[in-house]
């Protein structure tokens, strides 16, 4: 999956010399939390957060706030901005932004602004990569760390005729030499298909079996 797959197109932005309470007033009626600020070929100068503007601001029973939020956006936003393409992978972009320590970032094609991913939008992403948000039942199972393992579970789930939603495969936080295998499985009843895996020694997660009493 690609950035311009999920990116924001319907840019709201300003420019360099829209106030800070303009500003804020932007993003309060349009529900955003980062303004980028382009000129008048689009072209991206800044971006400012309402974090960034809060932090900046002085207390609103200081008399300098007025005059804080009079200033124009060009004093307060980050002009050495991080930013993606529209075919980079959301992955790395995701990274990009853990690795930096932001929490938005623009995207720009030869040199124009074209859109902005966000924490949340990845968030909403990996909810629909795990399926977390359709009917679906969790199967999470730890397995040796070597090949095959992933194909020889998937196959015996397709010998109980159930589709398998996503899968996610990670590393054993408690043993280098195990690996965590997490379906997300369109069936409820998983009974028979945890009994297969039980026979065959796998070692299985979730759900528990204090959770299949329930």
């Amino acid at each position: 999956m690609n950035v311009r797959d999920v990116m924001i197109k319907n840019l709201v932005v300003s420019n360099k010399t829209m106030t800070i309470c303009e500003a804020l007033d932007l993003m309060k009626e349009n529900r955003i939390r980062h303004l980028p600020i382009v000129n008048s070929k689009y072209e991206l100068e800044g971006i400012i957060s309402d974090r960034d503007l809060r932090d900046a601001s002085p207390s609103i029973f200081d008399e300098e706030h007025k005059e804080f939020v009079n200033l124009p956006v060009s004093n307060v936003m980050i002009d050495d901005v991080i930013t993606a393409l529209p075919m980079d992978f959301v992955e790395e972009a995701a990274l990009t932004m853990v690795d930096n320590q932001i929490s938005c970032l623009p995207v720009e094609e030869d040199g124009i602004l074209v859109g902005i991913i966000t924490e949340t939008d990845l968030l909403k992403i990996l909810v629909r990569l795990t399926g977390a948000n359709l009917p679906t039942s969790r199967l999470e199972i730890e397995v040796e760390n070597e090949s095959g393992q992933l194909s020889d579970v998937s196959n015996i789930i397709k010998e109980h005729n159930v589709n398998i939603q996503s899968v996610l495969v990670y590393p054993s936080f408690y043993d280098e030499t195990k690996k965590i295998l997490v379906f997300r499985i369109q069936s409820i009843n998983l009974s028979s298909l945890l009994t297969t895996l039980r026979s065959k020694h796998y070692k299985i997660i979730w759900p528990t079996e204090l959770e299949m009493k329930a």
